[in-house]
């Protein structure tokens, strides 16, 4: 499991993340936080795997609390998601040359946080699976590190063939299906459906509906869009 540290000003806020994280397959959230000062604190304690990490924090900036991480040991360092409402240029700069995992622009979807929780996951298990790398790996787990968008199209604005495949095994079933439907039909990893779907539900090719089993957790699952033209 992924030991996951929420760090949020806003009580509400933190539970909501926390509960989008707890959604997702192999995360665990370990604890929540709510100033810069608790964080570091339980941070040196439990060190958990990954921090999803507020910039606008009562007692100190998001990026100073990062930037102090940063001189903790080799190997006792955690990742990090920049999870904020700002959006200038200069903090996305600060956070990316700290070397923030991700930089998420708040307000966000469920699944919007998921995809990019799946991506990192999978570059993560690579990375520890892997003793000796290729250049090509290397490129493959920066890709997937940063949660990198999908090219859904070619040059000439006809479907990627991945896309036109999820679009007509979806057409072509008589009810909505889920990541892992599109996983196990199509011979893709799970992350890689799920950040296909997602991509597609943005680009309205696709219609994201919620149905909720007996666990009462909400499971995905995706139907073309009715405005959507193959």
């Amino acid at each position: 499991m992924i030991r996951t540290l929420i760090v949020e000003d806003d009580f509400r806020v933190a539970d909501i993340h926390a509960a989008y994280v707890s959604r997702v397959a192999g995360f665990e959230v370990i604890g929540k936080t709510h100033t810069s000062a608790a964080a570091y604190e339980f941070i040196l304690t439990h060190k958990p795997d990954l921090v999803l990490l507020d910039l606008y924090l009562p007692d100190e900036h998001g990026l100073e609390l990062f930037s102090r991480l940063q001189q903790l040991p080799r190997g006792s360092k955690m990742d990090i998601f920049v999870i904020t409402a700002a959006r200038d240029s200069q903090s996305v700069r600060d956070a990316l040359q700290l070397g923030a995992a991700n930089y998420i622009v708040k307000p966000f979807t469920h699944l919007q946080l998921a995809e990019r929780l799946l991506a990192y996951r999978a570059a993560r298990s690579r990375l520890t699976d892997t003793r000796e790398i290729s250049q090509e790996e290397v490129d493959r787990v920066s890709v997937l590190m940063r949660g990198a968008k999908i090219d859904l199209y070619r040059s000439d604005n006809s479907k990627n063939p991945t896309t036109d495949s999820i679009l007509k095994f979806i057409e072509d079933s008589t009810e909505p299906v889920s990541a892992s439907d599109i996983s196990q039909a199509l011979g893709l990893s799970r992350a890689t459906a799920q950040r296909y779907l997602s991509q597609m539900v943005e680009s309205r090719l696709l219609e994201l509906e919620l149905q909720y089993g007996t666990t009462g957790r909400p499971i995905h699952k995706f139907r073309v869009h009715k405005k959507s033209l193959r």
